[in-house]
């Protein structure tokens, strides 16, 4: 599937600026949210038996990725160790946007999207209040 180009057009001060952009289909929003969850779980963790999984639904167009194993507790003993289980990302699109619903990245989904060519209004940060949302440069 071909990306559509859109075309806007601005004046300022006399000047005319014409910009081409394109826009990603669904599919490719889904591949590119698939790859960027798929690096993340190369990353390994510094310390403790953590493990990552992916969950791709397609269909529900819902992304996560979710961590699971055992980390130290050395204030217990040298030998403890607690269960850990969580969503570290969790994204969805709606709408036709992509909604960040988690990010327990340290550089932020936001602009790894950005970086793999999605356009900043289409992306929502879930995570923040529809206050906050509006004045973020995203949509």
């Amino acid at each position: 599937m071909c990306n559509s180009t859109s075309i806007a057009l601005l004046t300022f001060q006399g000047f005319i600026f014409l910009f081409f952009y394109s826009e990603y289909p669904e599919s490719d929003r889904r591949g590119i949210i698939c790859s960027i969850l798929t690096e993340h779980t190369k990353i390994p963790y510094s310390y403790g038996d953590i493990q990552h999984e992916t969950i791709f639904d397609k269909e529900q167009d819902r992304y996560l990725v979710m961590i699971l194993g055992r980390e130290p507790v050395p204030e217990l003993s040298m030998t403890a160790t607690r269960r850990v289980h969580g969503c570290l990302i969790h994204m969805d699109i709606i709408d036709g946007k992509i909604w960040i619903q988690h990010d327990g990245t340290e550089e932020g989904l936001a602009m790894e999207l950005v970086r793999a060519g999605v356009v900043k209004d289409r992306i929502v940060l879930g995570f923040r209040s529809k206050e906050l949302r509006e004045n973020s440069e995203f949509a």
